[in-house]
């Protein structure tokens, strides 16, 4: 039997979500590093100092080192090289960050973003759920989207995503993702970064709802999700200054924009 189907105004972070949760799965990198650690954090200024050194700061908070969370901590810290850890049993260091059980905190960059996992208050915390919510927390200066950071997206309070549209054919790559990780640096909390690789099938979808071919590529688009207006840049150099030009322009209401009410059948 057919299903009927019904319409809803098209909201491209939750058409990502859709799509992506249905086609692809998250999973963990599970790569060892024998005698990876944690930054042991003595004191206020060597947290900020480690925070604010890199896009995603994993902060181990421990009121009691003796819990199984700490176990579970040191096995994502191992096993996930991906992020940096840090971890703290200061009292002067948990009463700054307003710590006052056992918790495991997400801190990151894009839009000077916090949130705490906090272990009294999770059921049955393990390793795999703790994996889980980094990695729905995981917003970088420039995210590279899939299912799993799909969740941060739509949550993120940040409206305005600059989507950086590549495949894994593209040269230079590495170049582009410089100079807009430069950009970023400069607009957070104003526009999010998003690394659009349609090599992914699901991501497909979404070059198709800007009208963009594999050929126009590489190519960046901004999108305002709560207006629902979008542009494309028009200038073959991408660079951090033309990336923030366009950015700001699209903030301020300047440039030619587009605006549709699109609607997608689910």
């Amino acid at each position: 039997m057919k299903q009927s189907s019904y319409y809803i105004p098209a909201s491209i972070l939750l058409l990502l979500v859709n799509i992506s949760l249905a086609t692809e799965t998250g999973n963990s990198t599970n790569i060892e590093v024998p005698g990876r650690k944690a930054t042991i954090l003595g004191d206020v200024p060597a947290a900020k100092a480690f925070i604010d050194s890199t896009d995603i700061a994993v902060v181990g908070f421990f009121v009691d080192p003796d819990m199984p969370e700490v176990e579970y901590f040191n096995t994502i810290v191992k096993n996930h090289p991906e992020w940096d850890y840090g971890t703290t049993t200061s009292k002067e260091v948990l009463k700054h960050y307003k710590i006052k059980s056992n918790a495991i905190t997400i801190f990151r960059q894009a839009d000077n973003f916090r949130d705490d996992l906090v272990v009294e208050e999770t059921p049955e915390l393990n390793t795999a759920k703790l994996y889980r919510f980094l990695t729905i927390n995981e917003l970088r200066l420039v995210t590279e989207y899939n299912a799993m950071t799909a969740i941060g997206i739509i949550a993120c309070k940040v409206q305005i995503h600059l989507l950086f549209f590549t495949h894994k054919d593209v040269e230079g790559q590495e170049t582009i993702m410089k100079e807009l990780r430069e950009a970023a640096k400069d607009l957070r909390g104003q526009v999010l970064f998003v690394k659009m690789d349609v090599s992914m099938r699901s991501n497909q979808k979404i070059m198709a709802f800007f009208k963009l071919q594999k050929s126009d590529l590489p190519l960046i688009s901004i999108y305002d999700t709560e207006k629902n207006r979008k542009h494309i840049m028009k200038s073959s150099e991408i660079t951090a200054e033309v990336v923030k030009k366009f950015c700001i322009d699209f903030l301020s209401g300047a440039g030619e924009e587009e605006s549709e009410n699109v609607k997608t059948e689910l």
